[in-house]
């Protein structure tokens, strides 16, 4: 088959399994005893009581969109691992900027002044780094105040972390080098300090000291991270996190706006490591918020307070919430997202009292619901339900999750339409043996169990990314080549809980191998399926545990593609790579265990290694290192480099190259 033909069927499929909206709802409105829908470019209504649905009026005055308070927006984001050189204040009035490592303030129309003089490419102000960007999800360096009369800003440090040299321009007659401050694992990080600056009396100053009106905050310890960094509602506190460099401490902290001094709101302590930006929004007396914690070991929500220790916990159970869809004070409720069901990945919509009386859920079947719309007072709702192989339906019900009506539901069967047998999503135990794992099954077109097929595990498995849920799954590319396709969530991915979660804590690459090779072996053991013809590939995270599979489990693996994957955890970043492994010089042998590099010499199988040249992320000495000594052993691979490609995004080409090498050796 030509690469034309690749790409024309994987479009071809990619479509016809993607027109699936037919049966989403998108505006929902109520009025006192009826919900209205738009469908099919009309309103119809839908009585509450008895769930009847008529075509609205032409004359029918259709109620107003819901005003139900959210989380607050922030503005779009920087390239990524970067921040934002310009920040507006609020009132539009003033503006800050952040230039060539100092600090300028823009008064109305007048033109900018310096704030700072003193800095250099390793001293900053109002910016930070790439890897507070990357891995602390900081997109800018200053923050202005609720009125606009003051401006928080960091002062970044990071002269004693060692530089970085990549290589651009490497298809060009001359090469350019990008350096960058990255700090690996063990190195020493930048040191980060805030300070306030009073804008208001800076802009009707005339003063020669361009620090007269900046108060600097007491943050600490230098060896440690701050960020999250924003006002309270009053303006009267610049919050941030602190956290310790092991990660297992995390403060949220208030600094006062006039003297900088810092007291400590709260404090979360985990046995290895916790998540760095807990969900928090604050409610309407600007004092009081909802915070998420994970003590429990699962995530739940409480209610803490800028004034006082007391905490009302809101929520509770052996699961994890997901996420706050909306806060109604009026009636005392908070409604959120949760996994109670007997299906861990089908999330659920909850209710929970804001006085901490109670909590239930509202949603009632083992299905995954979505795209939450509920009705002012929280008496009914509508939500979207679906599967893996089955789009969704948006259907109305009311508060105990009695369905009211049907709104709309996905038209025609996209698997049988197109002959193929429907995704399956399946429970693979763990390599503990006692461990549920979840995982999703595509089949090609025209499977038949009585053949074997060869398996194609993509996977990604690391940290912070789930990648199984009980929603809708589009065919993937690998089936239109005659793989069976195979995800699963290892342990060390979210949305299990932290025991869930921590089972990798200072040993990358080892449980969660394991589990990707325990579920091929489950899958490989039933009908049309070769367990001795299975591929794996990933980016990233997944691309490291492509190359490891070939080290780490060469007998269930015959063949990797690994993707600007990391090959030794001593070559990413210090914030990313200590959260979950401490340094190289706690835990040595962590990393050993988990090193590609460490162990090339029992790589076995067919390998291709590809690295963007540009990627500043996993830098490419990654690939090297690990070519290197597979090339001092003499083991044959495939290398593909990208001249100009960064962290993924190698397109066609690479994409032709891999598909071709699965072909050439998983084919019988």
């Amino acid at each position: 088959m030509t690469r034309v033909t690749w790409i024309l069927a994987a479009a071809l499929s990619a479509s016809a399994f993607a027109q699936g909206e037919s049966g989403v709802v998108r505006d929902i409105r109520w009025d006192a005893d009826s919900a209205w829908f738009r469908r099919d470019g009309s309103w119809r209504r839908v009585d509450l009581e008895s769930g009847a649905i008529e075509q609205g009026a032409a004359d029918a005055v259709i109620p107003a969109a819901s005003d139900r308070p959210r989380a607050r927006s922030r503005p779009g984001a920087p390239a990524r691992g970067r921040q934002r050189p310009v920040e507006v204040a609020p009132s539009g009035e003033r503006s800050a900027l952040s230039q060539k490592g100092n600090l300028f303030v823009k008064c109305g129309e007048a033109e900018k002044r310096a704030v700072t003089t003193d800095g250099t490419a390793t001293l900053r102000y109002g910016t930070a780094s790439w890897v507070y960007g990357e891995e602390l999800d900081q997109t800018t360096g200053m923050w202005w105040s609720p009125d606009s009369s003051r401006l928080a800003f960091y002062k970044f440090d990071d002269a004693k972390v060692p530089q970085f040299h990549l290589l651009s321009g490497l298809t060009s007659l001359r090469t350019e080098v990008d350096t960058e401050r990255y700090p690996k694992p063990g190195d020493p990080n930048p040191i980060a300090t805030l300070g306030i600056l009073d804008a208001s009396a800076f802009c009707e100053s005339k003063s020669e000291d361009p620090l007269a009106h900046v108060v600097w905050v007491s943050v600490g310890d230098a060896d440690q991270y701050i960020y999250g960094v924003e006002w309270s509602p009053s303006g009267a506190e610049l919050l941030f996190h602190r956290l310790n460099r092991r990660h297992d401490v995390l403060e949220l902290c208030a600094a006062d706006a006039e003297s900088g001094a810092v007291r400590v709101i709260l404090r979360e302590q985990q046995l290895h490591w916790n998540h760095h930006l807990p969900e928090m929004r604050f409610l309407a007396d600007g004092r009081r918020f909802i915070w998420a914690s994970e003590r429990t070991g699962f995530k739940h929500y409480e209610i803490r307070s800028l004034d006082s220790p007391h905490t009302v916990a809101l929520t509770a159970g052996p699961f994890p919430c997901g996420r706050i869809e909306a806060v109604d004070e009026a009636s005392g409720d908070l409604y959120f997202t949760a996994f109670p069901a007997a299906t861990a990945v089908n999330q659920q919509l909850m209710v929970a009292r804001l006085d901490g009386s109670q909590q239930r859920r509202m949603t009632t079947e083992d299905r995954h619901y979505g795209r939450f719309k509920i009705a002012p007072g929280g008496d009914s709702f509508a939500a979207t339900d679906e599967s893996v192989s089955r789009r969704p339906s948006t259907r109305l019900y009311t508060r105990t999750g009695k369905l009211i009506a049907t709104l709309a539901e996905p038209e025609g069967d996209p698997w049988a339409e197109q002959g193929v047998r429907p995704p399956e999503l399946k429970v693979f135990k763990a390599a503990d043996g006692v461990t549920d794992l979840y995982g999703i099954v595509h089949f090609p077109k025209g499977f038949d169990p009585s053949r074997e097929w060869p398996i194609i595990v993509s996977v990604y498995g690391g940290p912070y990314f789930q990648t199984i849920h009980g929603t809708f799954a589009d065919q993937p590319e690998s089936c239109d080549h005659g793989f069976v396709s195979l995800r699963v969530d290892n342990r060390g991915t979210p949305g299990r809980g932290k025991l869930f979660e921590d089972a990798t804590y200072m040993a990358l690459g080892i449980a969660d191998m394991d589990d990707q090779a325990a579920a091929v072996t489950q899958l490989g053991a039933q009908p049309g399926m070769d367990e001795k013809r299975v591929g794996i590939t990933g980016l990233s995270y997944g691309g490291y545990l492509s190359a490891l599979s070939l080290v780490r489990h060469p007998e269930v693996f015959a063949a990797a593609v690994a993707e600007s994957g990391p090959t030794d955890w001593r070559q990413y970043d210090s914030i990313y790579t200590e959260r979950f492994m401490r340094t190289p010089q706690e835990n040595q042998a962590g990393y050993d265990a988990g090193s590609v590099v460490v162990h090339a010499d029992k790589m076995r199988g067919h390998f291709m290694l590809v690295h963007g040249m540009e990627d500043d992320n996993v830098h490419p000495n990654n690939a090297w290192a690990l070519a290197q000594r597979l090339y001092d052993r003499g083991f044959e691979f495939e290398l593909m480099l990208f001249p100009r490609a960064g962290h993924g995004g190698f397109g066609q080409a690479e994409d032709a190259a891999k598909w071709r090498f699965f072909k050439d050796h998983l084919s019988p």
